[in-house]
């Protein structure tokens, strides 16, 4: 019987209704941080203050002072770092409206009936690409305004079909996007043009290097005012209590919703901030701030995972063969943060990524369970992949080095719903020594994935160790549940 090891990644969790992405981004600024401020304060309560830590380490009046929060001012830098790191993701999207309307249609129902109510033509009659254009600096994104359902929107607009609170709800949807799309634009030119300021130049005249970046993005005016609108207007609704022309600005907004959900980029929120954690002395309202932000993510998480812990999914199916023992299981790793796999699996996990059961003192550089961590500050640990400092933690690095070398004893690595991003690497230099330095077997099952982008992105010298299995959104691959296709595939090679 082969021994294997698992990987389990974001997208191995959507099966069971958990948000992944920009969703996550969205819903965690719609969160009241009352109760990871509460938590934060009664944390404060219970240090000593006659320690050596509350005297060097935290501000002399840390008892008094106030506890901030982040607020909206953080979204320009989300949308900034979204702009900048997902630009073209983001006008290759936007160009695929259509894609957009299509899950928006399954939502919410009988929307091309609607729109052939109100506009007296079919949706796929609506293409507006031979009367509206960008600027031909922005043709890249012109694709937009042949897309049936955007254009249906905008004709809707023009003809003020709606009523007027609906007319002008519409037409901030619709500015939204065309922003977004106008962001992603700019901000591919004006990376163009700061790093091609000159066409031609002598390059023995060195002035010409201290010439900075002179064009700049209004990122404001580039995607703030849709996320914006996000955090203040979106809620789930009732379909039957919608008319119609509510109905029509509902899908505008689910769409909109389902495209920033898509694109949107926090880590830089992370990255930018992390580090505030290990100077509560001189940076305080920093301090509070990404601290009671990760309070605010783990509790969002634990919610989510009470809500769809009833689901079935990818740890259901590999528990089954584990207790048909049709599988022997080599270490299981997961880059995803809540317990639902241990719920689900019973079995030890090593969480690459921490997780809400991982917590982190700043002070020791130390990963321990909240309740060894007690009478100082402390934070949830999470995204470590964006935070460098607490992976030399001994704890952490132990564990890094463990998994490598149960998963160097195994004969297949299987790897589900991973992506393999750039940020990643700390995850991606494991598997490729695995498969480039021990010839190692490696199974990667997600959706709609070449076998040349993952040896692409993981740098794959020996290619016949990387075999890619697509699944559909039942799990299965060939008309099988995608572990009994994977056993049974092993089982034809031994």
């Amino acid at each position: 019987m082969a021994k294997i090891g698992f990987l389990f990644g974001a997208g191995a969790e959507i099966c069971y209704g958990l948000p992944t992405g920009g969703k996550f981004a969205l819903d965690i600024f719609r969160q009241d941080v009352s109760i990871s401020k509460k938590e934060f304060i009664e944390m404060r309560d219970s240090i000593d203050n006659t320690t050596k830590y509350a005297g060097n380490w935290l501000p002399e009046d840390y008892e008094t002072r106030s506890v901030s929060t982040y607020g909206k001012s953080v979204i320009e830098n989300i949308v900034k770092d979204t702009l900048e790191h997902k630009r073209e993701y983001i006008i290759s999207n936007l160009n695929a409206f259509d894609s957009y309307a299509e899950k928006g249609k399954n939502h919410i129902g009988n929307i091309d009936e609607i729109i052939y109510n109100i506009l007296k033509r079919k949706v796929s009659d609506c293409q507006l690409n031979n009367s509206v254009s960008f600027n031909p600096a922005l043709n890249e994104g012109n694709k937009i305004f042949k897309s049936h359902y955007f254009s249906a929107l905008l004709l809707i607009y023009k003809g003020k079909e709606l009523r007027s609170n609906l007319q002008s709800e519409l037409k901030k949807i619709i500015v939204s996007i065309l922003q977004l799309q106008i962001g992603a634009l700019g901000s591919s030119l004006v990376k163009n043009i700061n790093d091609n300021l000159f066409k031609k130049k002598d390059e023995e005249i060195d002035l010409f290097d201290d010439i900075g970046e002179v064009l700049r993005l209004n990122y404001q005016s580039a995607g703030v005012i849709g996320v914006e609108y996000l955090y203040d207007n979106f809620k789930s609704a009732n379909m039957e209590s919608l008319d119609d022309q509510s109905k029509i600005v509902y899908f505008a907004k689910y769409i909109l919703e389902d495209i920033f959900s898509s694109v949107l980029d926090y880590k830089s929120l992370i990255d930018s901030n992390w580090h505030y954690l290990y100077c509560p002395k001189n940076e305080w309202a920093k301090f509070c701030k990404i601290s009671i932000f990760l309070l605010t993510v783990k509790n969002y998480i634990e919610q989510n995972l009470l809500l769809n812990i009833t689901n079935i999914g990818y740890y259901d199916d590999l528990k089954d063969s584990i207790e048909k023992s049709r599988i022997e299981v080599a270490k299981i790793a997961t880059t995803n943060y809540n317990k639902i796999i241990i719920e689900k699996l019973k079995e030890d996990i090593t969480y690459l990524n921490g997780s809400v059961a991982q917590w982190y003192d700043p002070y020791l550089n130390k990963i321990d369970t909240k309740e060894n961590l007690g009478g100082r500050f402390i934070v949830p640990l999470l995204f470590t992949q964006s935070g460098t400092k607490p992976m030399t933690s001994i704890f952490k690095s132990c564990e890094y080095v463990d998994l490598y070398r149960d998963w160097k004893e195994a004969d297949y690595i299987v790897i589900v719903g991973f992506g393999f991003n750039k940020d990643d690497e700390h995850i991606n230099g494991i598997i490729r020594t695995l498969v480039n330095d021990d010839d190692k077997k490696v199974i990667i099952v997600g959706r709609n994935t070449s076998e040349e982008e993952i040896v692409e992105r993981l740098i794959i010298e020996k290619t016949d160790n990387i075999t890619v299995c697509n699944v559909d959104g039942q799990r299965t691959i060939e008309n099988k549940l995608w572990i009994e296709y994977i056993l049974d595939k092993i089982n034809r090679i031994e």
